[in-house]
């Protein structure tokens, strides 16, 4: 699909690029609140509340299975508003996401625990959270999508980056908010302080709701629909990247992982180390938490910004490699028992995430054509959120099937990021036409990947990115 926006139309308008980037990034922080309380309650109180049955080891891996099992929406999560996105706007399906997403939210801070309704308590905890990761599996790519076909073309890094400096709030909000929900004590935080959190996320819902009901549709997404009006009808957008781009799929949901699977594991099983092997308090694992997360919303502009000046490619993959480089010394720094070596422990990881997570959603979304391009871009982010969810259970059976050690975890954080790394790499950029696309479009080549240049995957093309 190569016609230009605008053949034989009036030319299509660009929103204010930075009112849509602070639309975006409202949305994901209310994603990543949500999901981050919930996955600190999972490490926290969650064993103690749904699983008390069981002793704190069992009970713990449990609860962090909750995060895979629930998370298995997040791929069909992906289709259905990948097709909402790519069909009837992206606008409708962002609003939709989080009008889901808040709504289990709020929904997991009503549920009673084990105590009160025995076995259906876990249960209908794991199917809330399959309702929250439906919601999820079409909040991020829509928002990335949404900043990025928005934003001029020597920005869309640093204005695509906004929804991830959303995750940064998000997460700052969900620690912060727990920081100071233990401070009641934990007796009381498993009565009832964890419940604040999740009943705070309806306030944010509807802020961004607000928000999102007042922005334009995307100028690509409408150059999209133009021209494929006067075009045969095509395949649902699923179809086409199953059928067409499945090689683009997995080698960007590869290059997803680490960024994913790497954020649950510092943030689930570091703090759970941290409390139940450690001596930590509850407080000082949110706090280091919170602390990480001022990492990310500081430093994620200032890595789009240099990827927008040195290369998406490029900055992605020292922000990957640097996994391997903090895997083994963000242990030795927890293992001070000091709070400044915690606070550290969970900063560096974090750190290389941002490097590589501020401009991963821009490199990627150049890899499918705009037709198909929420739903490409949602169902590799997602179905690397669905690996990186089981993360936290896998290294904590890991941990305790090797004697409490934390070598295969570490281990584990190195493989992980170098499967990222290859799948980048083994993303080539495609040559000729793909490239002249991409420069027109305002992206380099390096946005383009390497696979057969049809109607699902023709690079960046000129009536998108």
């Amino acid at each position: 699909m190569s016609t230009a926006p605008g053949a034989g139309t009036a030319p299509l308008s660009r929103s204010n690029p930075w009112k849509v980037a602070g639309a975006s990034m409202i949305g994901t922080s209310v994603e990543w609140y949500d999901f981050g309380i919930y996955a600190t309650a999972a490490a926290l109180v969650f064993p103690e509340l749904f699983f008390p049955e069981m002793n704190r080891a069992l009970g713990t891996l449990m609860s962090f299975t909750t995060l895979f099992v629930g998370s298995l929406g997040r791929p069909l999560g992906a289709i259905v508003f990948g097709h909402i996105g790519d069909r009837f706007g992206r606008k409708r399906a962002l609003i939709w996401s989080m009008t889901l997403m808040g709504g289990a939210t709020v929904c997991v801070g009503l549920l009673p625990g084990y105590a009160s309704i025995g076995v259906a308590a876990p249960i209908l905890l794991v199917l809330i959270r399959m309702i929250q990761s439906l919601a999820v599996g079409g909040e991020w790519g829509g928002a990335v999508l949404f900043a990025v076909e928005h934003a001029p073309p020597r920005r869309k890094a640093f204005f695509g980056s906004f929804p991830q400096v959303g995750d940064g709030v998000g997460y700052f909000l969900s620690t912060g908010v727990f920081a100071l929900m233990a401070l009641v004590g934990h007796r009381a935080l498993v009565d009832w302080g964890w419940r604040v959190p999740f009943l705070l996320s309806a306030v944010l819902v509807l802020v961004g709701l607000v928000i999102r009901s007042s922005m334009e549709e995307s100028p690509e997404f409408e150059a999209a629909r133009l021209a494929e009006e006067a075009e045969e009808k095509q395949a649902a957008p699923f179809i086409a990247v199953v059928r067409d781009a499945w090689k683009t799929w997995l080698l960007a949901s590869g290059a997803f992982l680490i960024t994913v699977a790497g954020y649950y594991i510092v943030v689930t099983f570091m703090s759970t180390y941290a409390v139940s092997d450690l001596g930590f308090t509850d407080s000082q694992a949110a706090g280091a938490g919170t602390a990480a997360s001022v990492v990310v919303i500081v430093c994620t502009p200032l890595a789009a910004l240099c990827a927008d000046r040195y290369g998406l490619r490029k900055v992605t993959l020292t922000g990957i490699l640097l996994h391997v480089v903090v895997a083994f010394p963000m242990f030795w720094l927890v293992d001070t028992h000091s709070v400044a070596g915690l606070w550290l422990a969970m900063c560096l990881p974090m750190l290389a995430s941002t490097i590589a997570y501020a401009s991963i959603g821009t490199l990627v979304s150049g890899w499918f054509a705009p037709r198909v391009r929420y739903t490409g871009l949602s169902m590799s982010f997602q179905t690397a959120g669905l690996v990186g969810t089981l993360a936290p259970a896998a290294v904590t059976w890991l941990y305790s099937d090797f004697g409490n050690s934390w070598i295969p975890v570490a281990l584990t954080f190195v493989a992980m990021a170098l499967v990222s790394a290859v799948c980048l790499i083994a993303c080539n950029p495609a040559r000729g036409a793909g490239q002249a696309e991409g420069r027109a479009a305002g992206f380099g080549a390096e946005t383009a990947c390497a696979e057969k240049a049809d109607g699902a995957t023709a690079g960046a093309e000129t009536a998108g990115l």
